[in-house]
């Protein structure tokens, strides 16, 4: 059975950063000056190993973000993304944000549309920026119409 578990800035990170060099997105990422005031969110495999983990912080423009989401590459399909999103955007909800931010790549649009976020203005081709305001966060990961197969695209919703 997988777990999670959340952690602070004053907590020892040390597992959440050896994640992180793992996950072929992030090779190379050390500590970065978010990870002082940040929280995140550390997944644990069956045999109780780190396996994936992401953080939320409030970057230069006042915004909750979420960023460095990733699971190790053997461990994927088994729904450890879906549970450190939901993890992060619950301890958004604790912090009453009222928006929170994410810069994904293109093809990783679909997974954050699950949750609410929608595409703003892109000025960059390699990062698509998207957001979800607070009213707008879906924990379920679908609409909740109890449509099966929901790819979070609410506007071709038909139910």
């Amino acid at each position: 059975m997988f777990r999670g578990k959340f952690l602070s800035s004053m907590d020892n990170i040390d597992a959440v950063l050896a994640v992180r060099a793992q996950v072929p997105e992030f090779s190379g990422v050390a500590r970065e000056p978010q990870d002082g005031m940040a929280f995140f969110a550390l997944a644990f495999d069956e045999d109780d190993a780190p396996c994936g983990s992401g953080r939320l912080y409030i970057d230069a423009d006042s915004h909750f973000r979420i960023d460095r989401l990733g699971v190790l590459s053997d461990r994927r399909r088994n729904h450890l993304g879906d549970l450190l999103a939901r993890m992060l955007l619950y301890r958004a909800q604790q912090l009453n944000a009222a928006s929170v931010y994410a810069d994904v790549p293109a093809p990783v649009v679909p997974f954050f549309a699950r949750y609410g976020f929608a595409r703003l203005d892109s000025s960059s081709d390699n990062l698509i920026p998207m957001k979800v305001t607070a009213d707008g966060i879906r924990l379920e990961g679908s609409c909740s119409k109890g449509k099966t197969g929901c790819s979070g695209d609410c506007a071709n919703c038909k139910s």
